[in-house]
């Protein structure tokens, strides 16, 4: 049982008034556009309450009357919706070749977005400062509108400490740290970290778990590496160090190649898009009948794959039935009802989520599978990179100031 933070002291009446303005605030955001009435209903609070605080919010420049919408009895109510004028929030999400900063209102919208590669001899120094720089000019705006920046890692990430202890084939950021990095440099902004799979998973979660009723979501991240989220009733399962969901350091086969994280035979040797262009290269070279080459690029795969390239097809079928083993051993530790597949190996589409789900079919109890559902994410935008910013919210606006985010719930378990 989820045990809430019960406060040791008395909380004054300054604390009531952020927890209430915190609560509804929460309300209005999950719910997109509601009236005073809904809020009201929703929240258990007397409707003198909710206008004290929402003509507060509305001063602050943090909601905004929209329009006129139907209220209770037919009655016409006015719209309430967060306003997407005034603040901001800065994400930067890092990969192993590449890393993106995104620029985003309140409502989610994103207002500007960067990627730059990561060339393979650039330090992580380097790279650091070029992240700075595109924070910087946005700063140069907005400095007094920021209200966080959320920062996602591909992991193992130990959340608990803010590092990332394995980040295979680019060691260097093991020992650089960018989160401590950060906070030196931007000492007066809030900077809130976060593996790259979880954030994620709290997008998948909002756009598509909640619609589809999920208790138990899966979101598996397969892409520059593998990873995933897990989604307990609407809370981000982090584990007490934070580094739950690290399936793609899971082993598949004991007697395979070492890893880099020490175990054998993981999952991400087998499945991430950096093995699948390593064996597609290596068979291309006395490989006639494709059309691929040993340079060939992801993007060349997908194409190859979607046009019944007998190369392409082969080894992405390989890599479906692998992590299907992946997903069946999460499916008898964890029992989830939604699994949710995302990041680049979406490009492969529904003929790659059929292979994935005939081989898990193949694999697992027939009861079992039943009541399991798999979709691809069908969300068009960077899932790590809206989750992130979701991420922020959670921890500045939807949570009250007098209560530390960390005590809001058991230690293992939130957003």
């Amino acid at each position: 049982m989820i045990k809430f933070y019960q406060p040791q002291k008395g909380i004054s009446l300054k604390g009531v008034q952020e927890f209430n303005r915190s609560v509804i605030l929460k309300v209005i955001h999950e719910r997109g556009v509601c009236s005073r009435a809904t809020i009201s209903s929703e929240i258990e609070l007397d409707q003198a309450t909710i206008t004290r605080a929402i003509t507060q919010l509305i001063e602050d420049g943090i909601v905004e009357e929209v329009s006129l919408m139907k209220g209770q009895r037919g009655r016409r109510s006015i719209g309430l919706s967060l306003d997407s004028g005034r603040f901001r929030v800065i994400v930067v999400r890092l990969q192993r070749l590449s890393f993106s900063v995104a620029l985003f209102d309140l409502l989610g919208n994103t207002l500007d977005l960067v990627e730059n590669a990561i060339p393979s001899q650039q330090s992580p120094k380097q790279t650091f400062g070029k992240i700075v720089e595109i924070i910087d000019t946005h700063l140069v705006k907005l400095k007094e509108s920021i209200i966080g920046i959320g920062v996602s890692l591909p992991g193992p990430f130990l959340e608990k400490d803010e590092r990332i202890i394995l980040m295979t084939e680019s060691p260097d950021w093991q020992v650089f740290n960018l989160i401590s990095e950060l906070r030196g440099y931007y000492d007066e902004i809030s900077i809130f970290s976060n593996h790259d799979a979880k954030s994620a998973a709290l997008a998948v979660w909002r756009e598509m778990g909640i619609a589809l009723e999920s208790k138990v979501m899966l979101y598996i991240s397969v892409g520059q590496g593998v990873g995933s989220g897990l989604v307990v009733n609407g809370l981000v399962f982090k584990g007490s160090q934070g580094i739950a969901g690290e399936v793609g350091h899971t082993s598949i086969d004991m007697n395979g190649p070492l890893c880099k994280c020490g175990n054998y035979g993981c999952l991400e040797l087998y499945t991430s898009r950096l093995a699948l262009i390593r064996s597609i290269q290596q068979k291309a070279k006395n490989n006639s009948e494709t059309s691929l080459t040993e340079d060939a690029s992801f993007a060349d795969v997908v194409s190859a794959y979607h046009v019944g390239d007998d190369l392409a097809v082969t080894e992405v079928e390989r890599v479906a039935n692998y992590l299907a083993q992946g997903i069946v051993n999460y499916i008898n530790l964890i029992n989830p009802d939604l699994i949710i597949l995302g990041d680049e190996f979406m490009a492969f589409g529904d003929t790659f989520l059929k292979a994935v789900d005939k081989s898990v079919k193949a694999s697992v109890l027939p009861s079992i599978y039943q009541n399991i559902r798999m979709q691809l994410a069908n969300i068009e935008e960077d899932l790590v990179l809206k989750g992130s910013f979701l991420y922020v919210l959670e921890h500045t606006l939807f949570v009250p100031s007098n209560v530390a985010p960390g005590k809001l719930m058991e230690e293992g378990l939130g957003i």
